[in-house]
C-alpha cells in the first residue's frame, strides 16, 4: 500500500477519531476522483472508498486504534469492496436482474425503521450517501442474494444428519435425533453453503484482474 493512501487514512481516522463521526465531501476533497482500485476494468474512486472507510470507522467512534488496527480497516475495506464487485460482475454476466418492486420494497422497509423522512435523510448524510447510492447498493446487494440463492442450493441427507447426531451427542444428549433434525439440517446446509460459495469465490478471485491505483 503507497504512502499516499496510508496518509489520506490517517487524516481520515484522525477525523473519526476527534468527531466520533465524519462526512467526506467530493467538493472539498480535491482527490476524490482518483481511482483506488481497478477489478476488471471496473474503476473505484477514491470517493467511493472513503465512504466505505468512513463508514467502518464509525462503527469504532470513541474507541483508540493503532495504526496496525487501521492498516486492518483499510484491508477490510478493500476486501469488501473487491468481494461486491466482483460478484456483482458475475451477476451481470449471468444477467440477473433485480425488480424495480424488489428494490423499492426493501427501500421502504429501510424508511420504515425512522420515525421522521427527515431521521432518514439524517442517517443517509452521516454515513456519506444519498437516496441514489444507497438505491444502487440495495440494488447490488439484492442481485448478489439472488446469485447465492441460484447457484448454492445445499442438500443434506438422513445419513449425515445421523452422523451429525452422533457425532455432536452432548449437544443433544436430552434431545432424539427426530427432534434434532430440523436444527442440524438447517446447521449443515449453512456449512455447505459457506463452504461451496468460498470455493467459488477464492476461484473467482484467482481468475480476476484486480489493481491497487495510488500514486
Amino acid at each position: 500500500m503507497k504512502r499516499g493512501l496510508i496518509t489520506t487514512i490517517l487524516t481520515i481516522t484522525c477525523l473519526a477519531m476527534v468527531f466520533g463521526g465524519i462526512q467526506v465531501s467530493a467538493q472539498e476533497n480535491t482527490e476524490v476522483n482518483q481511482n483506488v482500485l481497478n477489478i476488471n476494468g471496473k474503476f473505484i474512486s477514491q470517493g467511493q472508498f472513503q465512504r466505505e472507510l468512513t463508514n467502518e470507522l464509525n462503527k469504532e467512534a470513541g474507541k483508540s486504534l493503532t495504526e496496525d488496527d487501521l492498516k486492518a480497516k483499510v484491508q477490510k475495506v478493500l476486501d469488501n469492496i473487491i468481494r461486491n464487485e466482483l460478484l456483482y460482475q458475475e451477476c451481470e454476466k449471468i444477467n440477473i436482474v433485480v425488480p424495480e418492486d424488489e428494490i423499492n420494497e426493501k427501500l421502504d422497509a429501510e424508511k420504515s425503521k425512522f420515525s421522521t423522512p427527515e431521521e432518514y435523510q439524517d442517517s443517509l448524510k452521516n454515513a456519506n450517501k444519498d437516496e441514489e447510492i444507497r438505491k444502487s447498493e440495495i440494488k447490488r446487494n439484492l442481485a448478489i442474494k439472488h446469485l447465492i440463492n441460484e447457484k448454492f442450493q445445499p442438500s443434506v441427507t438422513d445419513k449425515e444428519i445421523s452422523a451429525y447426531y452422533k457425532d455432536n451427542k452432548d449437544t443433544y444428549k436430552d434431545v432424539t435425533l427426530e427432534e434434532a433434525r430440523d436444527e442440524i439440517e438447517r446447521k449443515l446446509k449453512l456449512q455447505k453453503l459457506a463452504d461451496s460459495y468460498n470455493q467459488f469465490y477464492t476461484e473467482l478471485k484467482s481468475k480476476a484482474k484486480v489493481e491497487v491505483l495510488m500514486k
